[in-house]
């Protein structure tokens, strides 16, 4: 798995907005400052085969303080992905840092980009890819990371916005797929305007996941065939209004939202084939029409080098809104490197749009 870097998502209390990737300037990043070790890894995490952690994983330990928006979304995230079988993340300081400044550098030069300009944009500036900001702030040996962005427009106000932005990013598939990836490392930030006396009310969930060439990723066993949303999953959103780069690039999701995401993935490397997919609303038996899937065979923003779904994942979208806080039942056939897997699974919609 290479540095990749994916899409950004932008909502607003009272309008839907739009953004995408920035241009990138050639200004080196700063040089590297140490910063406190990371915590140990979670017993439940994969050691020498290198197998992420499965449903049920504990709890991870971090230095969040409690009552914090960072802790709330840490939480959150990891209990995510450690019921559907993704492994759990560990909290590091260094990627705390490179969150923050960056999260920082958008709100002081009012941009949502994953790329930083030194030249046009110098205040804040803290490196121009992910990559660089990382390393910037003394994550070394880095061979993988994904930088995750949410914004909320409008608003100074922190509360809440932790867990409004991963549900957030989590119902949208091209930044779904960076936050259940192999990635064992995280650090993130939720920064307001209001933190740097900046005029333009806006807030920002900033999540940057990785790992070291030393560790390597954690990947699944060669079998799994793993969901997001998958069995007991709740507080799924029921629809999906923004998301850039756009999964539907002629359809405007903010007039014509999508209903909810299902994330399929296998091992790194493997081949996966969806044959059929079905959504059921369990309290009315009615069958909640589906979009094709999308999978490396027909990725809209295919061929990329990075950010777009490769040959061992895909997503099954709704093709409209669906009922909040329903329960929902989903069923996938199809093959894992030419084996057939079946999987049926229920989960539960909550209130967010």
């Amino acid at each position: 798995m290479k540095s990749t870097s994916h899409g950004l998502l932008i909502t607003s209390l009272l309008s839907l907005l739009l953004a995408g990737c920035g241009g990138g300037g050639g200004s080196p990043p700063p040089p590297a400052a140490a910063f406190p070790a990371d915590l140990p890894p979670p017993a439940s995490m994969g050691v020498a085969n290198n197998e992420g952690a499965g449903a049920g994983a504990t709890a991870v330990p971090t230095r969040y303080a409690a009552g914090s928006e960072e802790l709330a979304a840490f939480n959150l995230l990891n209990s995510e992905r450690g019921r559907c079988g993704f492994g759990l993340l560990v909290q590091n300081a260094s990627l705390d840092v490179a969150a923050q400044g960056h999260a920082d550098y958008q709100i002081i030069n009012s941009l949502l980009a994953h790329v930083q300009d030194g030249a046009r944009y110098p205040r804040g500036f803290t490196g121009t890819m992910p990559v660089d900001r990382v390393r910037a702030a003394g994550y070394t040996g880095v061979a993988g990371v994904t930088d995750e962005i949410v914004a909320f427009a409008g608003t100074p106000f922190k509360t809440g916005l932790g867990t409004e932005g991963v549900r957030g990013l989590l119902s949208a598939p091209y930044h779904l797929r960076g936050l259940v990836a192999g990635y064992r490392d995280v650090g993130l930030s939720v920064r307001s305007s209001a933190d740097l006396g900046n005029a333009t009310p806006a807030v920002y969930l900033q999540i940057n996941a990785a790992f070291t060439g030393r560790t390597g990723p954690q990947t699944l066993a060669a079998a799994s065939v793993n969901t997001y949303p998958c069995e007991g999953s709740t507080g799924i959103r029921p629809l999906l209004s923004n998301e850039t780069p756009n999964p539907i690039p002629n359809r405007d999701l903010a007039v014509n939202p999508l209903g909810p995401v299902v994330y399929v993935g296998l091992r790194e490397g493997n081949l996966l084939v969806i044959n059929s997919s079905a959504m059921v609303e369990v309290a009315t038996g009615r069958q909640v029409p589906l979009r094709p899937p999308v999978s490396a065979a027909n990725d809209p923003y295919a061929p990329c080098q990075e950010g777009c779904f490769k040959r061992h994942e895909a997503y099954i979208a709704a093709d409209g809104p669906v009922e909040a806080n329903a329960a929902f039942q989903m069923s996938i056939t199809g093959t894992n490197n030419g084996v057939a897997f079946s999987r049926v699974f229920n989960f539960t919609t909550g209130t967010g749009s």
